[in-house]
């Protein structure tokens, strides 16, 4: 598989409902950035709240993040789906993933957990910020 969007690929990430329902969120897109590694929106919802909306690749995976209460279940949602269209739309895409990236990715794949715990620890003690958010997702 590749970094490529498309319709069918945000067809897929998000399920036909969620796909469907974004087609009509198109122009709730408030604003749109390209960004070197990601792509970051805010979308009006239903409710006329703002919602944060980014996407990337995650190796040849594109990943969604949203908001919203449903993405905030961990789900590919509507507004993904619209941030999507419009970059389709613009002619734009998700950037694609750093070579180096996919290549940390690989090397953090074969390390075994204690090693990777020990890494994760010696970073949190020095950076407030990894540290919150460690104790944070307990």
């Amino acid at each position: 598989m590749s970094t490529t969007l498309s319709t069918e690929l945000l067809l897929h990430r998000a399920g036909t409902k969620s796909y469907w329902r974004g087609l009509t969120y198109r122009e709730a897109v408030l604003s749109l950035r390209v960004h070197s590694r990601h792509v970051a929106a805010r979308v009006r919802g239903g409710d006329e709240d703002a919602y944060a909306v980014q996407l990337s690749w995650s190796g040849t995976h594109l990943v969604g993040a949203c908001s919203c209460p449903h993405g905030s279940e961990g789900f590919f949602c509507k507004h993904c789906v619209a941030v999507g269209l419009v970059l389709l739309d613009r002619g734009e895409t998700v950037p694609p993933p750093d070579a180096e990236d996919v290549e940390l990715k690989d090397v953090l794949r074969t390390l075994p957990p204690e090693v990777l715990r020990e890494l994760l620890y010696e970073q949190a003690a020095g950076d407030p910020e990894l540290r919150a958010r460690i104790m944070s997702s307990r």
